[in-house]
This record gives structure tokens, sequence and C-alpha cells, in this order.
């Protein structure tokens, strides 16, 4: 999944956005935010008999024992979770949840004008292993700035260049300046506009940083089918 590359982080701009981020907790009054430990980046998934799954890459598939699947739709999350023993059947691992968050998961908007000169706000990205292209999401784990409350909504939403297949990322802050770091994630579905592009192709991802127009080339992953046993 460590599938971006040059990107480059500001630290000092670590924004949490308040429909987008992902839960923060601290210890104490005195420990900065903090995310519970993860050790996976998923798909929720259900097969066509209605049995929910977590895929984890290509050939690994979850099978969770102590979790009911709350959600109408395929998303993207965030899982900590541990290997239960026991007879697998279908999938590759049974287990058990700890923790896990469902991660903000939309679709790509129009690229258009409207888009292109929409509001634009200085965002930027992590180049961790939950930043990536699979499964047919673009998985973003970004930073910017945001006010002191976190009351006003910040949009971040990503379009396809049909004509290039380019990326653009696009944050708009809706007047919002102000100087609170945090941190979120966010998943955008994009498999139905690439359906010509072959797994390993590298795409261009454009977006604007604190010290201007930024691009990383990123990795395509297809989506992933269910193994076969």
């Amino acid at each position: 999944m460590k599938q971006m590359k040059n990107f480059k982080i500001a630290l000092a701009v670590l924004a949490a956005v308040s429909a987008l981020a992902m839960s923060l907790s601290s210890c104490s009054k005195d420990d900065g935010p903090y995310y519970p430990v993860y050790n996976g980046l998923v798909t929720i998934k259900t097969t066509d008999s209605g049995v929910t799954y977590f895929q984890l890459d290509k050939k690994t598939t979850l099978e969770p024992t102590n979790w009911k699947n709350p959600y109408k739709r395929e998303v993207r999350a965030l899982l900590q979770y541990s290997e239960e023993p026991g007879e697998v059947g279908l999938f590759s691992k049974k287990v058990k949840v700890a923790w896990i968050d469902s991660v903000r998961t939309k679709s790509a908007v129009s690229y258009d004008n409207e888009f292109m000169k929409g509001n634009n706000a200085p965002i930027e990205l992590y180049n961790d292993w939950v930043t990536c292209l699979e499964d047919g999401y673009l998985t973003i784990h970004f930073a910017a700035l945001f006010g002191r409350g976190g009351k006003i909504v910040h949009i971040v939403d990503l379009a396809v260049d049909p004509k290039t297949l380019d990326l653009y990322l696009k944050h708009d802050n809706n007047g919002d300046n102000g100087y609170i770091p945090g941190e979120g994630v966010i998943a955008f579905k994009i498999d139905d506009l690439l359906k010509d592009v072959k797994d390993g192709q590298e795409l261009t991802l454009h977006w604007k940083g604190s010290e201007g127009e930024k691009t990383a080339k990123v990795k395509y992953l297809s989506r992933f089918a269910l193994p076969q046993k």
C-alpha cells in the first residue's frame, strides 16, 4: 500500500476538517490528540448472500467475528484487529475487531469549469500507507488549517480529467481562514472513471499545498475480487 511518492509534508500544517476528519481523543488534558492504533485500511464489503467481510488487499479478506455492519453501502475504514483461530471458510482469516472507524467515502465530482474555478485552499498530503489508490478507491490522509471551534464545514473533492485521467484534489474551506492544526482521511471511489486504466499504471494527482501547486504519481490498483478458494 506504500504507493505514493515525492510528497512534501508541511508538518506545521495539520488540520482536522470538521465533517471529514476522523475522531480524535486524548489520554489526559496535557496530551495532544492522537489516533487509536490501527493496523489495517480496508474496504467493508458484503457478499451476494449478505455476509460482511473486510478486503485488506488483493489476496487477503477478513471475516469479523464480533462486529455487525451498520453501513448501508460499501465504505473504506481504518481498523485495529487481531486474528482469531478457527476454520476460515470463504475468507482468508477470521478476526476480532478491537476498533474501527469508517472513512468518509464519496464519489468524484464532475471535472468542469465550476470545479476548476471554485475555492481552493491549501491542503497537505501524508506520504504514508493510508494514502493509496487501491481497490478502486483513492484514499487520502490529509492535513490543513481551520478556525477555532471547527464550526465551519470544509469540503474536499476530487475530479478526474476525462482526457488525461489526471486526478485533481480541491479543498474548499468555505472562507474559514484559521490556524488550528489537525488532520483527516477521505476516500473517493473512482474505478468507474478509470475503466481503461490497467493495474500498475501511474496517474498524476494534483493539489494545492501551502507552497503552491503540487503533483505526485499514484499507482492504480483496480477493484479486488473475492479470492476463489
